[in-house]
């Protein structure tokens, strides 16, 4: 008996101590509950903090590609007494996939902007390289993923601003790219493939064209539309391409391409009043006109013009390109050729800063190498001899 009632007392006890355990855990619940429900909006806990849904995405994707070293020879002197040096892309140098597709040196100098490309010109990489320091890095459009954070899409380089410091990039939408920062701002809407754009000597204005090839958008640098100018009726091509501003940000020349592709790009010259809208055609019927490029004076343009379209192995095969280059006369639309090459090609032309000469790719002696030519079609003269350097595209720099 007296086992029993031991029994019942050790029970009696236990209960006695579980009621005191959960009353004091009441107490405690109501005398400071500011310790278990603190508010998340008044001080926010490690749970209740705003977190980035994507891994923060890097501006350079992993593995780096090597970065292409650009070659800064030779010394070019002109008629009137001026000196400039050749940026071109040694092929040796280069131990990435790809071809050199376009090569666009800084307003200060001192950057090349290198985009490298299929065959077929789909765009693989840009890189930014400092002539300098002989250092580089790849920038692009990012494509972010909750995997691999940042991957870069296809990307095109459409130019510097005059800042040498930002880049105006396109995708299907165009980015401004601030290489110092790596701030990036996209400034074109989700509704529109852009196909080419190009910003004002100034900086301030951007111009686009989009796949309808409708019309040349005109917006800001925050995106804010000012004016569009439609397409002429009936279209002359299928698409505005190649879009150049005058130095003085009056006019905008470009080319109605006919048949779309990275290599490909030959029409009819047009040209805008930026100001005005107005439009008009500077190229004879029937010609394929390509790459216009402003003379520093304003006053001329300077294309390539292809005679043998029909041959299509001539869009990636510059051996067996068939071209020359021609100047308009802007003001009176009078027309000259600048050079006279017969069954051979000529391509990739720049004009000197001080606007005497013309330095272009040719491929005269078999193989392409770098000429220079005096504005006025005088003075014919080879700059690189059994060259190894990427062919495509040629820059010259003070």
């Amino acid at each position: 008996m007296n086992r029993y009632l031991k029994i019942v007392r050790s029970l009696l006890g236990l209960l006695v101590l579980i009621a005191l355990t959960v009353g004091l855990a009441a107490l405690l619940r109501v005398a400071t509950p500011a310790m278990v429900r603190q508010s998340p909006v008044a001080s926010p806990t490690p749970s209740t903090a705003i977190r980035s849904p994507l891994p923060t995405p890097t501006q350079v994707p992993v593995p780096p590609k090597p970065i292409p070293s650009v070659a800064v020879d030779p010394l070019i002197k002109t008629a009137t007494g001026n000196t400039y040096r050749l940026i071109t892309l040694p092929r040796e140098t280069f131990k990435g996939q790809g071809e050199l597709c376009d090569l666009q040196a800084s307003p200060d100098g001192r950057y090349v902007a290198v985009s490298i490309c299929a065959t077929e010109g789909v765009i693989f990489d840009v890189f930014i390289v400092d002539l300098v320091q002989s250092t580089g890095f790849q920038i692009g459009i990012c494509h972010l993923d909750k995997t691999n954070g940042c991957r870069f899409k296809e990307t095109w380089f459409r130019g510097w601003f005059p800042d040498s410091r930002r880049v105006l990039l396109m995708s299907d939408w165009l980015e401004i790219l601030d290489l110092e920062t790596a701030e990036s701002q996209r400034i074109t809407p989700e509704s529109e493939t852009v196909t080419d754009a190009a910003v004002s000597p100034d900086g301030q204005t951007i111009v686009y064209t989009i796949i309808q090839g409708d019309r040349l958008i005109f917006i800001d640098t925050t995106g804010r539309l000012l004016h569009e100018v439609p397409a002429p009726s009936s279209k002359p091509g299928v698409t505005p391409d190649l879009i150049t501003w005058s130095p003085n940000g009056r006019f905008v020349a470009y080319i109605w391409d006919r048949i779309v592709g990275q290599f490909n790009n030959y029409g009819s010259l047009w040209i805008v009043d930026a100001q005005t809208g107005k439009q008009w055609p500077l190229s004879p019927e029937g010609v394929f006109d390509s790459f216009p490029t402003w003379s520093p004076q304003e006053d001329q343009i300077l294309v390539v013009r292809r005679e043998n379209m029909e041959d299509r192995s001539a869009d990636f095969d510059l051996s067996k390109l068939v071209s020359n280059l021609w100047i308009v006369e802007v003001p009176s639309m009078k027309w000259r050729p600048l050079t006279s090459l017969k069954g051979q090609g000529a391509w990739s032309p720049v004009w000197t800063p001080d606007g005497s000469a013309v330095v272009f790719m040719a491929n005269l002696d078999g193989q392409p190498n770098a000429w220079i030519i005096n504005a006025d079609g005088s003075g014919l003269l080879q700059l690189t001899h059994n060259s190894p350097m990427m062919p495509r595209r040629v820059d010259v720099i003070r």
